[in-house]
């Protein structure tokens, strides 16, 4: 069966959109090698905001991260379109990210999760809970939420972080990569560019 066309494109852009360099990542939001990469994918995009390069990320949910879909649905919901409040967002959560991992998610329910998601929204930016969670539950928050996962199937993702750098897979960075190293692999493909 085919993936009928999304709504709009998969992911939170960066940058120019029609860049030079392109990065893709796609990530989840409780995935420990996910919050490892998260601030390296930020420095990276900071670092060179003022040149061809985009960084996309596409929030997916692993099999074995239980609480991730609903912390994306909250991520989503909070974001509405808006790439920047998703990034900040998820920074927000990243560094919450131990107070919903399994373990500590081990006896609580799904009203648990979902109280703690609005918890983190109204920390963060203030919302109204009721109105947010009842925001998570539309079904365009879930159209939203799933186009990355399907479309990291079209791309034969598996696990995060994953990345793409100009639609390549065989890339020589990862969550344990610095900024120097991102640099080492972004800096010659610009030279032909400039």
């Amino acid at each position: 069966m085919a993936i009928p066309i999304p709504h709009r494109v998969s992911g939170f852009l960066l940058g120019d959109p029609a860049a030079v360099v392109t990065i893709d990542a796609f990530i989840d939001i409780q995935c420990p090698h996910s919050l490892a990469i998260w601030p390296t994918l930020l420095e990276v995009s900071k670092h060179y905001q003022n040149q061809s390069v985009s960084l996309r990320c596409h929030l997916i949910t692993l099999s074995n991260h239980r609480q991730a879909w609903d912390m994306s649905l909250g991520l989503f919901a909070l974001a509405q379109n808006d790439a920047n409040k998703f990034y900040d967002f998820a920074s927000f959560v990243y560094d919450r990210q131990t107070q919903f991992y399994n373990g500590v998610f081990l006896n609580k329910t799904h009203n648990d999760l979902i109280q703690l998601v609005a918890d983190f929204a109204q920390e963060h930016a203030n919302v109204d809970r009721e109105a947010f969670i009842k925001r998570m539950q539309d079904n365009d928050i879930y159209i939203k939420a799933r186009t990355p996962i399907r479309y990291a199937a079209t791309k034969a993702v598996w696990a995060t972080p994953t990345l793409f750098i100009n639609n390549a897979d065989d890339v020589a960075v990862d969550h344990k990569s610095d900024l120097a190293q991102w640099q080492s692999l972004i800096d010659p493909l610009l030279q032909g560019y400039y």
